[in-house]
């Protein structure tokens, strides 16, 4: 994994989420933990936060500052790693991914069954970057592997152990809530098959104690720094989503399986990793058959079921991501079944060689996507200015954590040009540069005619724009203030 890392330039080159989680940290850190708020150099020149350099919708305004919309947890914990260069953060996913190869290893998950888990789902290729994905999947996993032996041997410890550590998942992403239920609703339908029946063991505190503490902590902390019990990540985006019944359903055939998009087809769960779902559908006839409940297929079905019905979006190649805590009942169905599976020799080689590609494809797109934005990283910093103009995100992007240094903005839009002029005069800006595309094709065309409105608005307003600057992506050219 470490190896890939290196390949794929994490420590050097951070795309869309991970820069705005980076950036977060590094923000938190430079505030001495006394904000959260997100350090733009830019800000005088944009006090409104129009010409985000960062992906838009990442960072918005909330309560008179700029956060990020990921929860302060996340920032939080990597930020206590002050010996750690901020570039080197990610190589700690290896941690986070022997924590969860051992956790089901402990739990007599067979080495094949692990092997096709993490390197043949999403696990993978999720903890790559920088990101929450690691402590997450460590903290749901194994909160549910005990919640899981708490329904068997109702021990007190297990019950404590497995609510905490789920509460505790909750403060880094929301679908551990989604988890939560998926599983006390498992619990309570494996008490009804009981012959003993007894409602006031469902009922009792021990059951869901730890999560209710942390989970009302979560909340109260929410809506005490967000104004909102759901926190910036909803904020960010069930607030700016419309969906219909019907995209809702095509986000969740996206999610589980695939979908065309513009850009191409999503590699979905089952798309990525079939053999799961033949796992699933032996697991369910098995169950059928002998009249049983399984609680790792029950959690799972309801996860996927919760997950796929609420969720505002469906990433964009990767979209199983969003059921990333389903891989650990799923290994455990899979373990089950993989025997079975194997026995139907057309059948496991089919969706063995299936999965080589589909994983091999993923990977490709990450490498050659991180290969592209290196290049691209490499030409704008060979651009030497004090403040840096962009007509793209993808440009403004690439400074990666210079940005929390250097002052980039990006206009993406014609109607923002007085905008910025305006506050560029009224702060006395002497100088900037202009960089954009270089070749034109039928995607980039506006963004062109955008550069060339740049250049125009500059000498309306007094600016002195030089000749061009041609690299193999990018060209640039600086405007000086006229004396």
């Amino acid at each position: 994994m470490v190896l890939f890392q290196i390949l794929i330039n994490v420590h050097k080159v951070y795309i869309s989420d991970s820069l705005i989680k980076m950036i977060q940290v590094m923000s938190l850190v430079r505030n001495n933990w006394s904000t959260e708020a997100i350090i733009y150099p830019a800000f005088s020149l944009d006090p409104k936060f129009l010409l985000s350099p960062f992906n838009d919708g990442f960072i918005f305004f909330n309560n008179g500052r700029l956060i990020g919309n990921y929860p302060i947890a996340l920032s939080l914990l990597y930020s206590i790693f002050p010996l750690i260069p901020f570039s080197f953060l990610p190589y700690l996913n290896v941690l986070f991914l022997y924590a969860f190869i051992r956790l089901l290893y402990r739990n007599s998950i067979q080495i094949k069954s692990i092997v096709w888990i993490v390197l043949g789902c999403i696990v993978f290729p999720l903890l790559l970057d920088f990101s929450e994905n690691g402590i997450f999947l460590i903290l749901g996993s194994y909160g549910y592997v005990y919640l899981w032996k708490a329904q068997e041997d109702d021990r007190i410890s297990n019950w404590l152990a497995g609510n905490v550590l789920l509460g505790l998942s909750i403060w880094f992403r929301l679908e551990g809530i989604l988890f939560f239920i998926a599983i006390q609703v498992s619990v309570f339908l494996l008490e009804l098959t009981k012959k003993k029946f007894n409602l006031a063991n469902v009922f009792q505190l021990r059951r869901y104690l730890g999560f209710l503490v942390l989970l009302i902590l979560f909340l109260g902390w929410n809506d005490y720094s967000y104004s909102h019990i759901l926190g910036p990540r909803y904020l960010a985006t069930f607030t700016q989503t419309e969906k219909t019944i019907l995209t809702q359903l095509q986000v969740l055939v996206s999610m589980l399986f695939t979908f065309p998009k513009a850009g191409g087809f999503s590699f979905g769960l089952f798309f990525l990793t079939p053999i799961l779902f033949f796992a699933i559908i032996k697991e369910l006839r098995k169950n059928i058959r002998e009249k049983l409940l399984n609680f790792h297929l029950a959690v799972s079905c309801l996860f996927i079921v919760l997950v796929g019905c609420t969720s505002p979006n469906d990433g964009i190649t990767l979209t199983g991501r969003y059921f990333l805590l389903a891989v650990t009942p799923l290994a455990f169905i899979l373990n089950q079944q993989i025997e079975s599976i194997q026995s139907q020799k057309f059948l496991y080689r089919t969706t063995l060689y299936w999965n080589i590609l589909t994983s091999t494809l993923v990977l490709l797109i990450s490498y050659f996507a991180m290969i592209e934005f290196y290049k691209i990283k490499s030409e704008v910093n060979q651009v030497n200015s004090t403040f840096t103009v962009t007509t793209n995100e993808l440009i403004s992007s690439a400074y990666g954590l210079e940005l929390i240094d250097k002052k980039v903005v990006c206009i993406r839009e014609r109607n923002l040009l007085p905008y910025f002029f305006k506050n560029a005069r009224s702060e006395n800006l002497t100088d900037f540069t202009l960089v954009t595309v270089k070749k034109v094709n039928q995607y980039n065309a506006e963004e062109l005619a955008l550069y060339t409105d740049l250049v125009k608005h500059s000498s309306y307003y007094g600016y002195d724009c030089e000749n061009e600057i041609f690299f193999d992506r990018i060209k640039s050219r600086r405007c000086v203030l006229k004396k």
